[in-house]
């Protein structure tokens, strides 16, 4: 785990929340933090058969246009391996009780027998669906807890309905949300099994600590921030949907993290401002997003404009170095952002997907220069206005 590494520990910082901090003086170049693989994770449908299943190596990187290497017994599987190394060990670390393969293709199905879409798309997630999530766009001051709470409860009670019924509409990305949901209850169930097995121990040996719903549960909850970001959008009905449409195709095996929206809740919860995007490796040219996944000791990391470390990819685990030398009791931040971006398009970026506003010395001093830019251009105009206007003017 993060904390008990010897270069750095975790502490709480001077503007809340917490944060990584060097513990001693870290020259440049250093790797003080590898996290091996992410809680739960989504490789976008477009992409499953050129993104290896396990280490997420892109095809075309390779020079390749798609994998070939599949389960040999599960041709429906939708999971795609560049080797068999990646496949034996995909199976079995992460395909456990083969309940990955059961649901990729009970999701595949169910996908083909939802109601069809509304006739006007574009009028936005809040309108699609049954009437069961139905609900008026909520001004974001009026989504509170309470309010969130209830509706989470309402859908709890909400009756499944025939086995055989149509499934409520789902748009792509509320798919591909279903998907991350179910990698996160594999997990857990993972967890689960492991903890209750006869030569368990207390400490989840056989699970590494990145991998446990107790860190996991440490994460920032952003519900509330992350609801009303979207004012225009009913992401609450939306997530509604979701879990209704899990409570019926997940398997018997994991039907019990649905009795309840409790699982479901927190990793929706956690997903905003904690979720990494999985890049391919691409040097030249505009780098291609084919997934996303939450990595929990990596979100640890706080944002900078002035990084002092940088979040590497290899393969499916993340490795984090320092960029310059770092002093002891110096905290550790990577960027969230384009650090080629005005300071204003990083303060909108920053405060719309991570939900807090940067004071970083490099924003501060930005934006103090375009302060004092404004200010001399409003002296300037007042002056060429008393003088009887400027050149350009005349």
């Amino acid at each position: 785990m993060l904390g008990t590494e010897p270069l750095c520990h975790i502490q709480p910082t001077p503007y809340g929340g917490r944060g990584v901090f060097a513990v001693q003086h870290i020259p440049k170049d250093t790797t003080i933090h590898v996290c091996n693989g992410p809680y739960a994770y989504v490789v976008y449908k477009e992409f499953r058969k050129e993104v290896c299943a396990y280490c997420f190596k892109y095809a075309f990187d390779e020079g390749r246009n798609a994998w070939n290497v599949r389960l040999e017994d599960k041709p429906g599987s939708g999971v795609w391996f560049c080797s068999t190394e990646c496949r034996n060990v995909w199976q079995e670390q992460e395909n456990v009780d083969d309940l990955v393969v059961w649901m990729n293709g009970a999701l595949d199905k169910a996908s083909k027998r939802m109601k069809p879409p509304p006739p006007n798309p574009s009028q936005g997630v809040d309108n699609l669906g049954t009437s069961s999530f139905e609900s008026p766009l909520l001004r974001p001051e009026d989504l509170t807890r309470q309010v969130i709470d209830v509706a989470w409860r309402t859908a709890e009670s909400l009756p499944l309905g025939p086995p055989h019924a149509e499934y409520d509409y789902l748009q792509e990305l509320e798919v591909e949300t279903a998907r991350f949901l179910i990698s996160g209850i594999v997990q857990r169930y993972r967890e689960d099994v492991n903890s209750t097995a006869p030569n368990a121990t207390l400490d989840h040996a056989s699970i590494p600590s990145h991998l446990t719903w107790t860190c996991f549960l440490d994460l920032q909850n952003n519900e509330v921030p992350h609801l009303r970001s979207k004012p225009h959008v009913n992401v609450l009905a939306s997530h509604l949907r979701i879990y209704h449409f899990l409570r019926r195709i997940l398997h018997p095996a994991l039907q019990k993290y649905v009795r309840t929206a409790e699982t479901v809740r927190t990793v929706l919860s956690r997903d905003p401002g904690n979720v990494f995007g999985l890049w391919d490796m691409s040097t030249s040219g505009d780098s291609e997003m084919l997934g996303w996944g939450l990595y929990t000791s990596a979100s640890y990391f706080n944002h900078d404009c002035n990084p002092n470390v940088k979040k590497v990819r290899d393969g499916r685990s993340l490795f984090f170095r320092t960029t310059r030398d770092v002093l002891p009791g110096e905290e550790l931040c990577i960027s969230y952002v384009d650090l080629q971006d005005s300071v204003f398009d990083r303060q909108r970026q920053l405060q719309q997907h991570w939900y807090f506003t940067c004071c970083c010395q490099r924003c501060q001093t930005e934006l103090s220069t375009s302060v004092q830019g404004v200010s001399a251009n409003m002296v300037t105009s007042t002056t060429e206005t008393a003088l009887g206007g400027c050149e350009s003017c005349a």
